[in-house]
């Protein structure tokens, strides 16, 4: 749910570089380190970056399908089926904890103390 935030208020947080051109840098820094990663960690990335995730969080549908998806391929998160009624109900509630958790992370990581 924190990347369907980020992803919504990118423009706001990040106003000198839009979302598409930090996908496109993130993966160019990515595919450096992936000659030396596990196959499934590759074959991970690169559907990832071929269906644009970062960008499509933005749609609460996306989010729908991706936890639908999840459930339906590990019988053990079939929680996460229903978990998109509990998203929906308390959206304004995530976005306000989103608002407070998201400058003191990035605090925390400009000072290194992740």
């Amino acid at each position: 749910m924190w990347d369907h935030f980020l992803s919504r208020h990118w423009e706001r947080l990040s106003p000198e570089m839009p979302l598409p051109e930090f996908v496109r840098y993130a993966r160019q820094q990515v595919a450096i380190i992936l000659p030396d990663s596990p196959p499934r960690f590759v074959n991970l990335n690169n559907y990832l970056w071929s269906e644009r995730w970062l960008e499509r969080y933005r749609e609460m549908d996306f989010i729908l399908n991706v936890l639908n998806g999840m459930a339906s391929r590990r019988p053990r998160l079939d929680a996460l089926r229903d978990s998109w009624h509990d998203l929906d109900e308390h959206y304004d509630a995530l976005e306000t904890r989103f608002w407070q958790f998201y400058p003191r992370m990035m605090a925390q990581a400009k000072n290194k103390q992740l």
